[in-house]
């Protein structure tokens, strides 16, 4: 399942979570779908990887470091 299956039926609401799950410490704790599509946008976006406090030309994205980013915020884990 995608977030865009999820929310097929509410189109508000799923652009509401496309932007806001990619802010740190917004999220809490992410289910896959989730962190799939955060995932998704990390390697698209070199700006966006930054704000996650990774390097822009980092190729590894740790999962767990996500989700730590997406529970608490950039200040949580520093980079």
């Amino acid at each position: 399942m995608t977030l865009e299956e999820r929310y097929a039926d509410d189109l508000w609401l799923l652009g509401f979570y496309k932007k806001r799950l990619i802010v740190p410490g917004w999220a809490g704790e992410l289910d896959a779908v989730e962190l799939v599509y955060i995932k998704s946008q990390l390697k698209q976006s070199p700006s966006l990887k930054r704000r996650w406090g990774f390097r822009p030309t980092a190729r590894r994205l740790s999962e767990k470091r996500i989700r730590t980013i997406a529970r608490d915020g950039l200040s949580a884990n520093k980079r």
